[in-house]
């Protein structure tokens, strides 16, 4: 994906081909996207033609829709000095982008308490996604301090 070039100066420029993007390939129609967004789909053209720019309220949602960063959709890359995002397998990325697909998919399906369910269901495994990781950073640089001392890790 171009979410990885400097930022513009223009932020119009970069944004509305990474909305396009993102959007294409998750596979939601301009329309849908609109509809999840609260926005006409008149208004998404524009920003995807890079005539306009959301309120900073969509853009959260823009990007927790589309399952981005908005580092990411502006085109800010990691540089000295940022916090890393931890890279993910393909496997979990595609894992992502096929459970964003669902919801998207379902969504319409379902009731408001059904959503509702559905969407405590991804918080909680995302927070348990990022508890898992922070415990085995954790315990690599215990045995990584351990080696340090002459230690054998268990």
């Amino acid at each position: 994906m171009g979410m990885d070039k400097k930022p513009a100066k223009n932020p119009k420029k970069l944004l509305g081909p990474n909305i396009r993007e993102a959007r294409t390939r998750l596979n939601i129609s301009q329309a849908r996207l609109a509809e999840l967004l609260e926005m006409s789909t008149e208004v998404l053209g524009r920003m995807e033609r890079k005539e306009a720019l959301p309120r900073l309220e969509r853009f959260v949602l823009l990007c927790e829709i589309l399952g981005t960063t908005p580092n990411q959709m502006l085109g800010f890359s990691v540089g000295v000095g940022l916090p890393q995002t931890p890279r993910m397998s393909p496997a979990y990325d595609e894992m992502m982008t096929l459970m964003r697909h669902f919801v998207v998919e379902m969504e319409a399906k379902l009731a408001e308490d059904e959503r509702k369910e559905l969407m405590q269901v991804f918080a909680h495994l995302q927070r348990l996604i990022t508890l898992t990781k922070k415990r085995k950073a954790e315990a690599a640089k215990s045995r990584r301090a351990l080696a340090k001392r002459g230690r054998p890790a268990d």
